[in-house]
This record gives C-alpha cells, structure tokens and sequence, in this order.
C-alpha cells in the first residue's frame, strides 16, 4: 500500500499573517517574505506518533494487520477498548472485528438495526472519524477540521475533529500563537463563526446550533443551570412515571402501592437529574437551536441594527433566525436548492446578500432576509468548459473578497469544487448578479482558500490549500498575486511559502485515509432511491456516534 502525505486543509488570514493547518498541527507564515514562523501541535499528534510507532514493532499476523486478539479468556469476552490513545501512549488500537462474540460487537448490530438500515443498502463512503466498521489509524488522528480568526487578529479559533474539542489561542500579531482553552463539544462540530459579544457559534452534524463564549470563565453557582442545555432531559428524554394513575387504581391496597412507587420514581429522577449536571460541561454552553438535518454551514449578519444567523443543512434548507437571546425564533426560510447545500456566506460589502451552494448546478444569490431567491449563476457549465464530461459538482468552498478600482470597491465571489482543479469566480454585481465568470486552473485539487491583502498598498493575494495526490514534487500550500482584466480576476505571481517538508511518521496515510479526511462534500448527496446518506443514514437524519446516544434535536426544529 502506497502512503502519501498529509496536505494542508485550512487557511486563515490576518493582516500578513497565514494560518495554515496540517493534520494536527497549525503553522504560521509571513506572508511578506513567505517564511515560516511557527508550530503548534495537537497533544494528541505526539501521543499517536508514539502509539503509531508500537504498532509498527508489534509483529504481524502475515496479512499486515496487527495480531488478533485473544479467542479465550476473560479478554475475549470483554468490550474492546475505544480505538485511541490514553494519556500514557498505551496502545488501545487493538481490531475488534476478530472478537466474534463480543458485546461491542452485539451492540454495533443492534444499533444497527435501531437506524433502520434496509437490506441492499451501500455501504456509505462518508467520512471515518467515529465509524469503526471502516477503521484505520486514521480514525483517532489528529486532525484540525475547521478554523477562523477574529477580525482583529488577536485569538484564532480551531476545531479538532477526532475530540470534538474547540481550541481558543491568543495571537500576539507576529504568528505564535499561546493556547486560551479547549473545549469538548457535545456532538463533533461541522461549521464555526465568530459571533457577537464575543461569542463562538458552533454547529454541529446533529443539527444543534451552541453558542459558547470566546474567553472562557469558570461556570459560577449563578449560571451552573446552564449546564442542562445540553443535557438530555431537554432534548427529549422525558423522566420516569408510573404506569398507573389514581384514575385505573381503585383499592386502598393498590393506591398505597401506586404512591409508594411514585415517591420511589421521583427519587431516581432527581438523582438522575443530579447525575446529568454533575456529568454536563465545565463551560458556559448555550443551545441555541436546531435543525432535523445534519447541519453544514453558517453564518450571522447584521442588518439594519438587528442580528441574525443563518444556517444551512442537508436537506435542502436554509433557516434564518434571531441571534441570541432569540435564536428560537424563526424569521424565514430560503427555500430554492434541489439537492444539499454545503456553503453559505455573505459576500464583503454586502448586507441582505445570501450566496449559497451545494450538490445543485447553480450558485443562488439571496435576499435572505426576504427569503427570496435574486439570481442564479450555473456553476456546472462553467466546469464542463475544463472537463466537459463533467455530470455533476459539489461545492466545497465560497469565499469573497473586495477588489480596489477607479469604481470604488467591486466584491468578487470565488468558489472551488470537490475533486476539481480549478477556481471559479464571479464579480457580484449593483443588480445582484454574478457576471464576468473566470476560472483559475490549480495543479492540484483544492482543499481551502482565503484571501489576504498584507499591506494597503500591496495585491491582493489568494492563498490555496491543496491536495497534491501523487505528484510528490508539487507543494500543498500555494499563494497567488490577484490580477484584474475586462472584469474578471485571474492569478499572476505565485509565492513560495516555505511549509514544512519534514515527513514525520504520523503524517503519512494512506490514500483512502486522505479521501476519508477531505473529500467527504459529495457523500452529502443522497442516493436515488432516497434510502441513504452519509453514515448509512437514511433519508439525510444523522446517525449517532459510536458510543453515543442518539438525541433528538432541539424542539425548535419542528419548525421545519
């Protein structure tokens, strides 16, 4: 099996500042003169280096796997430990599929058929953080998922995806970064933005909206109740009652039977509910809302001194809401999209401007607040003028930036394609529509982009993150110089950002770990006979995580 390196995945700017994330690691350049400034790291990432390393001294049954474990004895019997690290480096990477009659294997089966799986199902190419029927090393990986910056450039937000955990870092202005806090999330977040006040609004692939404060402070006395919103008693669990009632039970024998039983029902309740506090987040944790579909993206914005946020999911919808503390309240829907939407943004320099896109031929250009659709561009005929056998595209990513002319600031919107090597790009226009299309080709598949413009005077500069695939002599990390001609944007100069080379043990994978990590946009799209989705879930729902129960969303989404 031929192994590959890990790309670069995100890119985050902040005056010349890059921040660029690789697996488990977040470096920093200066885009001046394009060298490399700093490295932080997961704990996670020196942990699996040393766990990856056991593995390799571990002698091998002959068919390259690692030594099935023991048919006999206490061990065979038992559950088999989550596949990660401890705090130790202790291998717990041991396979579970050759313990025949394990629990965990009798409870994968029945949660199984809890979700509902049909026969002839396909098994799901989704992504393979939590599904450990497909698993490899690079389920317990670390791996930074999603970052944003604040528009000061003092803190940088991350997500690692393998832990669930948000990372806050203070950012001093010259690249290094000193770590605020980590905190795990309930579910495994899908989108991130920065909101106001400062606060951090998370989505997540269940559907839930969290709203968590950027510095984070001990959760006094005062405020503990807001541990409960996100326990289960209110997303659905419901406490214990008798069966009976005064109305069915009619002897005095029975009714003393019938009381004493529900004292009995009220005290385990309570310790229940003590049970759930104590067990809740150490943090301040807000549900704000949520959606009956996987969420994928969002955003909040700002219009006419009244605050919002925008969500997208899967099944075709985007909500608009109040922002907090009203995010219950539902104040239209963008209803336009045939299949799922994966990205939403509102271009710079705009307001009431929605561009969405997703698993559709065209881009959607929004009155979001009206819920009206003002524009469509298709997106799928400017691909097939590079690869005409093209039948479909998946959006992976929607950016915008604010080009200087003698007109005055003109927004552009760029978007990039899954499995696509190229750059699309539009100039929005004064009637709301996306004209002067242009393509920018790449060597290689995009995975990010972003913008950054170092200095007032200096071009604007578009920073790609990119999968090289084979080519070992291509880079990850390519910047190039913005040129504008007869309305269009096309790239002149490339930079030469000096990324680290070193090929260090826990970066190489597979090239099935790679498709796993970061093609995971068109396993959004749901199959024909709209029986499964992504995980093997049926109609576009999400599935729970291993080891996780499955909680219904916030009642608000009934909404829907």
């Amino acid at each position: 099996m031929s192994l590959t390196t890990i790309p670069y995945n995100r890119v985050q700017t902040t005056r010349n500042i890059l921040f660029a994330t690789r697996g488990g690691k977040i470096h920093s350049f200066n885009l001046s003169d394009s060298t490399h400034l700093s490295t932080w790291q997961h704990p996670d990432v020196e942990k699996f280096a040393n766990a990856s390393n056991k593995d390799d001294s571990m002698p091998q049954n002959g068919t390259g796997d690692a030594p099935a474990a023991p048919e006999t004895g206490t061990e065979a019997s038992e559950p088999p430990a989550k596949r990660q690290k401890t705090a130790q480096g202790e291998d717990l990477n041991a396979p579970t599929d050759n313990v025949e009659n394990s629990k965990a294997g009798e409870a994968s089966q029945n949660r199984g058929m809890k979700q509902g799986q049909k026969k002839g199902k396909k098994q799901s190419k989704g992504p393979s953080h939590g599904d450990k029927s497909r698993m490899g090393r690079v389920v317990d990986r670390p791996l930074i998922t999603l970052m944003t910056c604040t528009s000061d450039g003092q803190h940088l937000v991350a997500v690692s995806g393998h832990d669930k955990a948000v990372w806050v870092f203070e950012h001093n202005g010259h690249g290094s970064l000193t770590q605020l806090s980590q905190r795990v999330m309930p579910k495994r977040p899908s989108s991130i933005t920065l909101g106001f006040g400062p606060q951090i609004i998370v989505a997540d692939k269940f559907g839930d909206v969290y709203s968590l404060p950027l510095l984070m402070t001990p959760l006094s006395p005062s405020n503990l109740a807001l541990r409960t919103a996100v326990t289960p008693s209110c997303l659905g669990a419901k406490p214990a009652v008798p069966a009976a009632n005064t109305f069915t039970v009619h002897s005095k024998r029975n009714r003393a039977a019938l009381e004493h039983q529900r004292k009995q029902l009220e005290s385990e309740n309570a310790k229940a509910g003590d049970a759930s506090k104590s067990e809740g987040p150490s943090f301040e944790l807000t549900l704000l809302l949520g959606h009956v579909s996987m969420l994928t993206s969002l955003v909040v914005a700002e219009s006419q001194g009244k605050k919002y946020i925008l969500t997208a999911d899967r099944d075709e919808h985007i909500r608009v809401s109040r922002y907090i503390p009203q995010a219950h309240i539902i104040e239209a829907f963008c209803l336009g999209h045939k299949e799922f939407i994966s990205e939403i943004i509102i271009p710079l320099g705009q307001d009431n401007v929605l561009i969405s896109g997703g698993g559709d031929e065209d881009l959607i250009v929004w009155d979001w607040k009206a819920g009206s659709i003002l524009s469509r561009t298709n997106l799928l005929s400017l691909a097939r003028e590079i690869v005409p056998q093209t039948s479909k595209i998946a959006v992976s990513g929607l950016t915008s930036l604010l080009y200087p002319s003698d007109e005055g600031q003109l927004t552009y919107v760029l978007a990039i394609c899954e499995d696509f090597k190229a750059i699309f790009t539009w100039q929005l226009t004064d009637e709301n529509q996306l004209k002067n299309p242009s393509i920018i080709q790449l060597p290689c598949n995009p995975l990010h982009i972003t913008t950054a413009s170092p200095s007032d005077d200096s071009p604007l500069k578009l920073i790609v993150a990119m999968d090289p695939g084979r080519n070992t002599e291509a880079r990850s990390l390519h910047g190039y110089t913005l040129t504008r001609s007869e309305g269009r944007l096309s790239s002149d100069v490339e930079l030469i950002l000096n990324g680290q080379t070193a090929d260090d043990a826990e970066m190489q994978v597979s090239e099935k770990d790679i498709l796993d990590m970061f093609y995971s946009v068109e396993n959004l799209r749901k199959q024909q006979d709209g029986q499964e989705g992504e995980d093997g879930v049926d109609g576009g729902s999400a599935a729970p995580e291993d080891g996780e129960p499955e909680i219904l969303a916030n009642p608000a989404a009934a909404q829907d």
